[in-house]
């Protein structure tokens, strides 16, 4: 054995040693930088107003096909409606319920939509809205431990739609909607770097529907929200950074195919584009822990499809595909009432931004006729 050969062994080790080092450096960095970005991008945050059980059931593709809830996706899909009509969704309880803290309830979710659909004799007007808090989420009983995989944080929010639609033009219907919007988000307390926020949002929806061949429905919406945000300190006070605005431009069109009665076939494209406000020093972009928005200018493409089946005349199923999500669905006719379920897999994380348990939504609701 060569002198030589001792420290030809210690330089060995210690590129070993400093590969490791650097490989360590690597994976924390790469953690952090994707901890950072599930909390801080989510795609999702917007999606509340859709959770009503039958366009969900079908995948969410709504364009096209007369619903109560078309007074959130294509105001002029009102316009067949006469009477008076109620609509009310409510997502169902998913997470076990406990008294930790002194509070009773882990609920999932508050996604529950209202609308009410009056026949007039020029048209249809329709008013949709939510109960105060009664869109968003609050994981603030959740167990310290974390063990439910969720932050416990709170996203509180309500909002209200105006629509009117018209069919004078047989067999082209239209329809405009105005919308107002306000949500707020408190971080969790253990979050050192969540930022509290307020948002206050205003816009119109637009919408056409025709019948381009027996059968064959076609329909188009484009909204325009406004926002104006404000991030407050920690404990609460107002300002406590620049505020600003962004806008929020969105364009759904779809197909509804009725080659029977009893079969319905659905499909919808929706273009989202998200813009921030411009010359603005401190934007999204450059603050961490925002939870639930979206940060910077951003565009997105979601399809949505589905199929809903009539089985006689009190059973309706459905199935669909939720931007690749599988959804499934179901309605029972009864008198004066129409029973409504839906649920979609997998799509709680992506509206909160993390998440690895109880991941479905579950939402459930009824329509009826009231003259």
């Amino acid at each position: 054995m060569t002198s030589g050969h001792p420290q030809q062994i210690r330089t060995g080790m210690l590129r070993v040693a400093r590969l490791l080092c650097i490989g360590l450096i690597c994976s924390l960095l790469g953690l952090i930088l994707m901890g950072n970005a599930a909390r801080a991008y989510n795609v999702y945050q917007d999606l509340f107003v859709m959770l009503s059980a039958r366009p969900l059931g079908m995948g969410g593709a709504a364009a096209a096909v007369s619903d109560p809830s078309s007074v959130f996706t294509n105001p002029a899909a009102l316009a067949g409606y006469r009477g008076l009509r109620l609509m009310h969704n409510h997502s169902a309880r998913h997470f076990p319920g406990s008294t930790e803290g002194g509070q009773s309830e882990w609920d999932q979710l508050d996604g529950d939509s209202q609308a009410l659909v009056i026949g007039l004799p020029v048209g249809t007007y329709a008013h949709g809205f939510t109960f105060s808090g009664e869109m968003g989420y609050d994981f603030r009983g959740h167990p310290q431990d974390g063990a439910l995989g969720y932050p416990r944080e709170q996203y509180w929010g309500t909002q209200s739609v105006d629509a009117f639609a018209t069919s004078a033009a047989l067999p082209l219907r239209g329809g405009i909607a105005l919308r107002r919007e306000f949500s707020r988000f408190t971080p969790a307390e253990d979050d050192d770097y969540g930022i509290a926020w307020l948002r206050l949002g205003e816009g119109q929806q637009t919408g056409i529907m025709a019948r381009v061949w027996p059968g064959l429905d076609y329909g188009r919406s484009e909204l325009k929200m406004d926002y104006d945000w404000t991030l407050l300190e920690a404990d609460g006070s107002r300002n406590a950074y620049a505020e600003f605005t962004s806008r929020l431009k969105q364009q759904r069109s779809g197909w509804a195919l009725h080659p029977t009665a009893w079969l319905c076939l659905a499909s919808d494209e929706v273009q989202e584009n998200y813009i921030l406000e411009n010359d603005k020093g401190q934007t999204l972009d450059k603050l961490p822990g925002l939870g639930v928005i979206h940060t910077g200018n951003a565009k997105r493409r979601r399809l949505l499809n589905g199929i809903e089946l009539q089985i006689g005349n009190g059973l309706a199923l459905r199935r669909g595909s939720f931007d690749g999500r599988p959804t499934l669905g179901m309605s029972l006719q009864l008198p004066f009432l129409r029973g409504n379920y839906a649920e979609v897999e997998d799509l709680l994380p992506e509206i909160v931004g993390s998440g690895q348990s109880f991941k479905d939504i579950h939402i459930y609701g009824f329509e009826t006729d009231l003259f």
